[in-house]
C-alpha cells in the first residue's frame, strides 16, 4: 500500500514539475536565441565600420548563365555566391570556417563544402527541433549532383514589399514592391527591397530614415521539415535559404508565422506537398504555394510559442508576437519608414495589436448644394444620402471572398460634395506652387495639364487640401476640403447601389467606358473626364488613376465596421486605396495591393477631394 501510495506522490510530482520545468527549458532557450541574435548584429556593425556599408545579402554572380533572370533561374548553384552570412564569418570569430570559403566560387562549389554544410551553432536557435545534423538541406540541380547545406535559424531583413517588381498599372497597382535591375549590357544584375540588405545590393546606415532602434535586421526563421525544404539554410544567399522577403501587408505571406496554405513561395514546395504531404505541412506550421516554383516570398518563423524574435540594428533582440498589427509589422522591417513615426515608446507600440474600431460618426450638419465650381475652377456634385452593401463580390471573379473582408451594411446620412474629376496636375501645380512643365507645345501641354495628379503621396495629397481651403477666396465661403472615406468613395463609386459588378480578367476590345480595375490590358493615364460620368455624375471611378482616401488599412475592419458612416480604423500605418467598386478586385491571395504607406508614391495613384 506504502509503494502505491509513494508512486501516487511521484506522479503527482511530476505532474507538477514537468511544465516547470519544460518552461525553464524553453527560457534558456530563448535567452540563447537572443543572444545569438544580437551577437550577428553587433558582427555586422563591425563589418559596416570596416567596409563603410553592410553586407549584401548575398552575391550573386552572372558570368555563368547567358540569362540574367537570375531571381527565376532553377540553377542558382552556377551563380549563387557568398552571403551575408559567410561574410560575417571573421566578424562572429569563426575564422576557421572563413578562411576555407572561396569567395571565388559558387557555394555550391566542391571548394566550398566543408563550410556550407557544416552546422554553425552561431546561427543556431535551439528552439528548432528541425535544425539538426541530419536535417542538412540537399539540392539536386542535375541528376547525378547532390549539394549539401547545413541548417540556420536567422535570416537578414530582405524586406517586406510585394514581390512584384513593377511599379503596376492602372489595372493593379502594386504596393511597396521590390527592384530589379538587369543591365544586359554591362552584365549586371541587382535585386533588392525595402529592408537592410538585397542581392548585389549594400546600403549604408545613412540610407536608412528611421534609426537603428527601429529597423530590424535579422528575423528568425525555422530550418526546413524535410531534406528537399530549402527554408533556412544558413549559407545559401536565396530567398528563404538566409533572407526573408516580401512578407508584408502588401503580400499573402503577411506577419511572423503565417499559417496560411499559400503563405511562403518557394522552390521545391511541389516536392514537399508529394512527399510530407499537405495536411502535414500545415501542422507542422510550415505551409508553402505547391504551385509555384520559385523563390518568392519567406517570412519569419519560430517553435516559439506565440511570436517570433527579431534582432534590431542597434543590437537589441525583442520577442514580437505572431498578433501584432501587419501593417507595423511591414514598417519596422523598411528603411523607408519616417523616424519619428516610431521613436516614442517604440516598445509599447510593438505591442500594438491593430486598431480598434473608429466609432465617430460623420459630422456633416449643413445641407450642400447640387453642384459647386470652387475659385480654382474645381467642379462638385452632390452625392445623396443612402444606404449601401459594403463589399460586394463582382460578378465573374472566380477568387473566394477574403473571409477578414466581408460584405456589411452601410449608410451614408448625410449628403457630400465630391470632385467630378481627380485633382488635375494643372490644379496641383497651381496649389501646391511647383513649376509649369517647360514644353513649346501647346497642345501637349494642354493635354497634360488635364491628366491626373500621380506620384504623389497621401501626405501631399492632405496637403493640397490644406493648402486650398487657405485660399482667402476659399476661406471666405468657410469651405473644407478633405479626401473622402473609403465607405464614401465605394459609395459614391456604386452609386449607392448593392448590386454587383460584372468582372472581366481580360477587356472587352469595344469597351470604350474606361474601365480599369483588375482588368488587362491596362489602360493608359488618360485626360480626367475622357470617359462618361457614373450616375452620380462621377468621371473615372473604375478608371484612371487609383485614388487615396482617408482611412487607415486594416484588413479585418469590414468585419467590424460601423453601420452608420464608418471613417475607418482609429490608427495605422498603411492608407487605403481604391480604384474599383469592391475593395478586393481581382485578389486571389489576400494580395490587397491597393494600399500604400502614407509617405511612399505611385505613378498610377492619385486623388480626389471632397468639399465641406
Amino acid at each position: 500500500m506504502e509503494v502505491v501510495v509513494s508512486s501516487i506522490s511521484i506522479l503527482i510530482l511530476l505532474a507538477i514539475a514537468i511544465p516547470s520545468i519544460l518552461a525553464m527549458r524553453e527560457k534558456s532557450r530563448q535567452a540563447t536565441c537572443q543572444s545569438r541574435m544580437a551577437a550577428l548584429t553587433s558582427a555586422m556593425l563591425a563589418y559596416h565600420e570596416r567596409h563603410a556599408a553592410l553586407p549584401p545579402a548575398a552575391k550573386w554572380n552572372t558570368s555563368e548563365l547567358q540569362s540574367l533572370a537570375l531571381h527565376q533561374s532553377k540553377r542558382w548553384d552556377l551563380f549563387i555566391g557568398e552571403n551575408w552570412a559567410v561574410k560575417l564569418l571573421d566578424d562572429l570569430n569563426r575564422s576557421d570556417l572563413a578562411t576555407q570559403f572561396d569567395s571565388s566560387m559558387s557555394v555550391a562549389a566542391e571548394q566550398n563544402n566543408v563550410v556550407r554544410s557544416t552546422r554553425v551553432s552561431e546561427f543556431v536557435c535551439p528552439a528548432d527541433e528541425f535544425n539538426t545534423v541530419e536535417n542538412s538541406f540537399f539540392y539536386s540541380p542535375t541528376k547525378n549532383s547532390e549539394i549539401e547545406f547545413a541548417r540556420g535559424n536567422f535570416a537578414i531583413n530582405g524586406g517586406t514589399h510585394s514581390f512584384h517588381t513593377t511599379e503596376g498599372s492602372t489595372s493593379t497597382p502594386t504596393g511597396d514592391h521590390a527592384n530589379l535591375r538587369v543591365d544586359a549590357a554591362n552584365r549586371e544584375f541587382a535585386y533588392w527591397g525595402n529592408g537592410i540588405a538585397g542581392i548585389n545590393q549594400s546600403f549604408r546606415l545613412n540610407d536608412f530614415t528611421n534609426g537603428s532602434a527601429n529597423l530590424v535586421a535579422f528575423n528568425e526563421i525555422r530550418a526546413g521539415v524535410s531534406a528537399d525544404d530549402i527554408r533556412g539554410s544558413w549559407a545559401l544567399g536565396h530567398i528563404a535559404g538566409s533572407i526573408t522577403w516580401g512578407h508584408g501587408v502588401n503580400g499573402d505571406d503577411y506577419g511572423p508565422n503565417n499559417l496560411w496554405a499559400r503563405s511562403d513561395d518557394i522552390q521545391g514546395c511541389a516536392t514537399l506537398h508529394h512527399t510530407i504531404g499537405t495536411e502535414e505541412l500545415s501542422r507542422l506550421e510550415m505551409p508553402c504555394v505547391s504551385y509555384l516554383d520559385e523563390n518568392l516570398n519567406a517570412g519569419s518563423r519560430s517553435r516559439h510559442a506565440g511570436g517570433v524574435n527579431a534582432a534590431f540594428l542597434d543590437g537589441s533582440v525583442r520577442f514580437i508576437s505572431n498578433n501584432i498589427d501587419p501593417s507595423l509589422w511591414h514598417v519596422i522591417h523598411s528603411r523607408e519608414t519616417p523616424g519619428e513615426l516610431l521613436f516614442k515608446d517604440f516598445d509599447a507600440e510593438l505591442q500594438w495589436a491593430g486598431s480598434v474600431v473608429n466609432a465617430q460618426h460623420s459630422k456633416r450638419t449643413a445641407p450642400v448644394e447640387a453642384e459647386l465650381t470652387n475659385s480654382i475652377g474645381m467642379k462638385f456634385v452632390a452625392v445623396p444620402a443612402g444606404k449601401f452593401t459594403m463589399g460586394v463580390p463582382d460578378v465573374g471573379n472566380s477568387t473566394d471572398t477574403p473571409p477578414e473582408a466581408p460584405s456589411h451594411e452601410v449608410e451614408i446620412t448625410k449628403s457630400f460634395l465630391m470632385a467630378v474629376t481627380e485633382v488635375t496636375e494643372e490644379q496641383y501645380r497651381l496649389i501646391m506652387g511647383t513649376e509649369t512643365l517647360s514644353t513649346n507645345d501647346e497642345t501637349a501641354l494642354a493635354e497634360t495639364n488635364q491628366l491626373p495628379i500621380v506620384d504623389i503621396s497621401w501626405n501631399d495629397a492632405v496637403e493640397f487640401c490644406r493648402k486650398l481651403e487657405t485660399l482667402e477666396a476659399e476661406k471666405s465661403v468657410g469651405r473644407k476640403y478633405r479626401l473622402p472615406t473609403e465607405a464614401e468613395w465605394e459609395y459614391a463609386c456604386r452609386c449607392g447601389s448593392s448590386e454587383p459588378h460584372r468582372f472581366s480578367w481580360t477587356r472587352n476590345p469595344n469597351d470604350n467606358s474606361g474601365e480599369a480595375a483588375g482588368i488587362q490590358p491596362a489602360l493608359p493615364l488618360s485626360a480626367v473626364a475622357g470617359f462618361p460620368p457614373n450616375v452620380f455624375g462621377l468621371h473615372d471611378m473604375r478608371g484612371n488613376a487609383w485614388e487615396w482616401c482617408s482611412d487607415w488599412f486594416d484588413r479585418d475592419y469590414y468585419g467590424r465596421s460601423p453601420t452608420v458612416d464608418p471613417s475607418g480604423p482609429d490608427r495605422g500605418y498603411i492608407k487605403v486605396v481604391r480604384g474599383s467598386d469592391w475593395v478586393y478586385v481581382g485578389e486571389g491571395c489576400f494580395i490587397n495591393y491597393p494600399m500604400l504607406a502614407p509617405w511612399k508614391k505611385s505613378p498610377f495613384i492619385g486623388f480626389r477631394v471632397v468639399c465641406e
